[in-house]
């Protein structure tokens, strides 16, 4: 019979082969897995809040159904998407950006819309064709169905590089199960364009087709302004000319699509920028559904403040430095790629940057979460490498494996992708609309019982995968990494390495052989 000691050490020798061969797994099975796992515990967590608490565990996860606050059509039953009918609404006025006559509770102030002109065509574009054809519920659906295409584009992409049932696997993690498609979605937000988009982005850097990744620069910053950040992945790879055309593209195809509304043309360019920049409420700031780096960093103050208010916090709260402490989180991610530049793959970098420019805001809504779809699709698939086989296990061949900075971003992109509702008194979300027997007043015609959800980790998660890279590399550069820089030179035409590590500057190169023969 064996002694005690004996059965403990036998179940730390178990349990130490179990952890190692969990931390052996790549990168991509690492994510797949984590999605697998929490999705599953989301189910059962969401079926024990909606059946014994009555949870409106749905809502709580994407957003309230009901947002049909004024007579608004189309709609689909009692579901406006108002992201679609508003910036409609707006362009169709000669100047979109003056004070919208829509008194939105609560506060029942005129609402400023806070959409730059690009932003505006796609909807106008669905809108005009079905108002030409007399069907504007089509107008809605086609827009929808475009919204659809661009969220599952990453997941087709990456279920493409698989065989047999891992197809249906990555198909499924990637694109039928991520939460941020579907909030995305609900809203029919023109955010979901940065899908295909960034998947364009980040397979042209790996590549290192530097001309296709200016031109996405601009297609990105069309859709929403702040993606102009992306250009600094130019910079940091020393593409200088590119980068300087990347720029120049973003503004000035930025500023042309005013021209579209040419009453009080230019001023409505300053309307716009005002608007954009006042936009929200302290409120908003501080909801649950807001994933800035700004509220990550507040965090631990809020949680202080709400511990001692019983669990409210006040709408003015710190409210300088959150709006500056994204802006403070971007600078430091953006000198950091600038200043280690090739030490750093350009593929990490693109993956910091399109991180960057989706959280810096200090309010950024759920939806935004979008940006994760394309990362993950990089980390299921190495665009040219062999089935199976994601974009880590290309770096960890040709510039040696950075465990740490792979688990780092394989479990943010997992932790965006899968979210659950968290156990918890529910609290009433308002719910507005047009108050009975008083046409035309809204208010507040009832509530939702929601809870909260691990979305508050997404930007978390993601300044600790950015540290880890930045941290990583400063340490040990990328060229170092390889027992023979020299081997990844030259490679043939119809190799599966991508360019960018068939080459490196000679002085790189020299520096490497260096420090292997020592």
């Amino acid at each position: 019979m064996k002694r005690p000691i004996e059965i403990l050490e036998g179940a730390v020798w178990a349990l130490r082969n179990q952890i190692s061969a969990v931390a052996n797994q790549s990168e991509r099975t690492l994510l797949l897995c984590t999605v697998v796992l929490i999705s599953a515990v989301s189910a059962v967590v969401a079926y024990v809040l909606t059946q014994y608490y009555s949870v409106d565990v749905f809502s709580s996860l994407v957003s309230n159904p009901e947002d049909c606050i004024i007579d608004w059509d189309p709609h689909i039953g009692r579901h406006c998407f108002s992201d679609y009918n508003l910036p409609v609404s707006w362009g169709m006025r000669p100047n979109p950006w003056a004070p919208y006559p829509l008194f939105w509770p609560p506060d029942y102030q005129p609402m400023h819309p806070n959409y730059p002109a690009a932003a505006l065509v796609p909807q106008l574009i669905f809108s005009l064709l079905a108002k030409w054809l007399s069907a504007p519920q089509m107008g809605l659906v086609g827009y929808l169905l475009a919204l659809t295409i661009a969220v599952l584009t990453p997941a087709v992409w990456a279920a493409r590089g698989t065989r047999g049932v891992d197809r249906m696997v990555v198909f499924v993690a990637c694109g039928v199960v991520a939460i941020p498609a579907w909030m995305v979605l609900d809203r029919a937000n023109s955010v979901a364009f940065l899908a295909p988009v960034g998947l364009v982005f980040l397979v042209a850097l790996c590549r290192s087709r530097w001309g296709l990744v200016a031109f996405m620069v601009v297609l990105a910053t069309l859709i929403k302004p702040q993606f102009a950040v992306l250009a600094v992945v130019l910079f940091a790879a020393r593409q200088w000319r590119m980068g300087g055309v990347a720029i120049a593209g973003a503004v000035t195809s930025s500023l042309a699509a005013y021209l579209l509304w040419p009453r009080d043309f230019p001023a409505t360019i300053t309307q716009s920028i005002h608007n954009t920049l006042n936009y929200g409420s302290p409120g908003l700031a501080i909801g649950f559904r807001n994933v800035s780096f700004g509220r990550a960093l507040m965090l631990i103050p809020d949680g202080i403040k709400a511990a001692q208010t019983g669990g409210k916090i006040p709408e003015g709260f710190l409210a300088g430095p959150r709006s500056l402490a994204g802006y403070a989180a971007l600078v430091i991610i953006v000198v950091s790629v600038l200043a280690l530049g090739p030490r750093i793959p350009p593929i990490l970098t693109g993956i910091m940057l399109l991180v960057s420019a989706s959280l810096f805001p200090a309010l950024v809504f759920h939806y935004y979460l979008v940006f994760v779809l394309p990362i993950a699709a990089l980390v299921l698939r190495d665009p040219d490498g062999p089935p199976g086989k994601g974009i880590f296990d290309r770096l960890a061949t040709y510039g040696g494996r950075r465990r740490v900075v792979g688990v780092c971003v394989s479990l943010a992109v997992a932790f965006s992708i899968a979210q659950v509702a968290l156990p918890g008194r529910p609290f009433p979300e308002p719910v507005y609309g047009q108050i009975v027997g008083h046409s035309g007043v809204l208010g507040v015609v009832g509530t939702r019982p929601l809870v909260a959800s691990t979305v508050f980790l997404v930007p978390i998660v993601w300044l600790i995968a950015c540290a880890a890279i930045i941290v990583s590399h400063a340490r040990r550069p990328a060229s170092s990494d390889r027992a023979d820089p020299g081997q990844t030179q030259g490679c043939p035409p119809d190799s599966a390495v991508s360019t960018s590590f068939c080459t490196s500057a000679p002085e790189s190169s020299h520096r490497g052989r260096k420090d292997v023969d020592s």
